[in-house]
């Protein structure tokens, strides 16, 4: 969609179904295509030109409308050193292994984060495997 060619009947209308769709904008606006700093920007210049937009509904009531879920299953007891490791990633020693935060599987893909492991790493290397990029 292109956001230069809505004009404000169309916009109005695509905020409505936002906020009565039940989702958080930011769902409702990736279902639809539309670039969520586009939709807000709308909002903002449709309530300074007078018009009486609702607040999101997730917003009102502070929690989220649709939550994914992911299990995780933890473990207390050491696991043993993973087969093999990419170019670039660093083997913790056994005596480390027993820092494990949380460890997922995901078909052929275990991720381990451990103890005091950098956020951007944990970000990308979730980004990298599940497109999780929106819960960070």
């Amino acid at each position: 969609m292109n956001p230069n060619c809505v004009r404000k009947p169309e916009q109005i209308k695509l905020i409505m179904e936002c906020r009565q769709s039940g989702l958080s904008d930011y769902q409702w606006c990736r279902k639809q295509g539309i670039h969520p700093g586009t939709f807000y920007n709308w909002v903002s210049k449709l309530r300074k030109a007078g018009y009486n937009i609702p607040d999101s509904e997730s917003r009102s009531s502070a929690l989220p409308a649709m939550q994914e879920v992911v299990k995780l299953d933890l473990a207390e007891h050491e696991a043993p050193a993973p087969a093999m490791a990419g170019q670039n990633a660093n083997l913790p020693s056994p005596a480390a292994v027993s820092g494990i935060a949380a460890e997922m599987e995901c078909g052929n893909i275990r991720v381990r984060i451990f103890n005091g492991a950098d956020p951007a790493v944990i970000r990308n290397t979730l980004h990298c495997i599940g497109g999780m990029s929106h819960a960070w």
